[in-house]
């Protein structure tokens, strides 16, 4: 049974895929999905259940939503990121959960390619008389799992790389420690960024040039920080380095003489859905060469100028039109931020 998608199933598609970014980051290895359960009343539309992926992947958003919802799930609508579970793990199929609690409609953005699902969760759901409706915002939903998507179809953790570059197109000075380039705006954006990210990569140049700690410091976010990996083949991680010093808030994880392939195997392996590399222009024109890079946060400042002894950005390869897309672009205050993805 299936129907066609609405206004309505367009605007709660989008609002479960925002309302899952609260977990980002914390579920691997299972995706962050999100539910939400909309019950019609009169001509109202009210929202009674939802639901994200709880932390380490339990429990899952369906059954959150639906236990929310309770009685009144009774032939209402299941707006849902990802297809349900239709197997046997660490928790019962979210289709059991779902055809237990009397829904009559399921809008899902997308499907699971886990081998495990990809379609019998639709499939079981259409069998037992309920209408599914998919997909809705597919590509979203598509960036918004990618992590998930990627690992499960063998593909190796989702990378995503983060430069911010200044009006001439340096990320920074030689020698010269941390430049400050972009504003507060992108401050707060790419400490988002780590929180939503399983791990963030560095060469060790970046880390003897600038002893960054690479956690999250927005407020109440630190116990977001991601693993930190540094790539250093020539041993020169200093001993004081400032991510070595408190292990508590983030494990950090040095690699040495080992390719971006490797490494990014080593770290699939350990269960790591989405790397974020956001240290040094070596590093990120390694990956970018070896077509691992996946999607790119490219923040150009109006402002600031680097001029002579400048670092300079991998430009030519983040904007060949050949490898990447825009799709999205907006001010982050005096900031411009660009998201490009890989095209194929």
């Amino acid at each position: 049974m299936t129907s066609p998608v609405s206004n309505l199933d367009l605007r709660f598609a989008a609002a479960a895929l925002r309302f899952g970014r609260r977990h980002e980051g914390l579920t691997s290895p299972n995706p962050c999905v999100a539910a939400i359960v909309v019950r019609k009343t009169g001509d109202a539309y009210h929202v009674v259940g939802r639901g994200v992926t709880g932390p380490d992947g339990r429990p899952h958003a369906e059954a959150q939503a639906l236990l929310q919802a309770a009685a009144e799930a009774v032939g209402a609508t299941l707006y849902v990121t990802l297809e349900p579970c239709s197997h046997h793990g660490m928790t019962p199929p979210c289709t059991d959960a779902i055809l237990s609690s009397g829904i009559a409609r399921v809008v899902a953005c997308t499907a699971d390619p886990d081998p495990r699902v990809a379609g019998a969760g639709f499939a079981r759901l259409k069998a037992a008389g309920v209408t599914v409706v998919t997909p809705v915002l597919e590509p979203a939903a598509r960036r918004f799992h990618a992590g998930h998507i990627a690992a499960r179809l063998g593909l190796g953790p989702h990378v995503v790389l983060k430069l911010a570059v200044s009006s001439d197109g340096m990320i920074g000075l030689a020698d010269a420690g941390q430049v400050a380039i972009t504003g507060p705006e992108t401050w707060n954006y790419v400490h988002a960024l780590r929180a939503a990210s399983d791990a963030i990569l560095v060469g060790v140049g970046t880390i003897i040039s600038d002893d960054p700690s690479l956690t999250c410091r927005l407020p109440g976010l630190a116990g977001r920080s991601p693993l930190r990996v540094v790539l250093d083949s020539g041993n020169r991680l200093p001993a004081n380095a400032a991510i070595l010093q408190d292990q508590s808030i983030a494990e950090t994880r040095i690699f040495e003489g080992r390719s971006c392939e490797q490494v990014l195997e080593v770290l699939a392996r350990q269960g790591i859905q989405t790397v974020m590399i956001e240290g040094g222009a070596r590093v990120a024109r390694a990956f970018l060469k070896a077509g691992l890079v996946n999607a790119c946060h490219l923040i150009r400042s109006r402002d600031s100028f680097i001029g002579s002894g400048g670092v300079a950005a991998p430009l030519e390869l983040i904007l060949d039109a050949d490898r990447f897309e825009e799709i999205d672009s907006r001010q982050l205050g005096a900031d411009r931020l660009t998201l490009l993805w890989r095209k194929g």
